[in-house]
């Protein structure tokens, strides 16, 4: 949820100041949905899961 809050203080900067910032509108939007998805605790990289179709590497067993 931290990159939702941080992304929406760039987004609202950049409003007030009529700067463009395209590239961080699309994060804020994916980051919103990972967050509305339940990821929002999870780091940056949790974004992905939003994403069907992505098989996600499972970690190997330590023996």
């Amino acid at each position: 949820d931290i990159f939702v809050k941080d992304l929406n203080l760039v987004a609202d900067t950049a409003k007030a100041l009529h700067f463009p910032l395209p590239l961080a509108s699309t994060a804020l939007n994916m980051f919103t949905e990972a967050s509305n998805a339940g990821y929002g605790r999870e780091d940056d990289s949790a974004v992905i899961k939003i994403f069907s179709g992505i098989t996600l590497p499972q970690a190997e067993e330590k023996i």
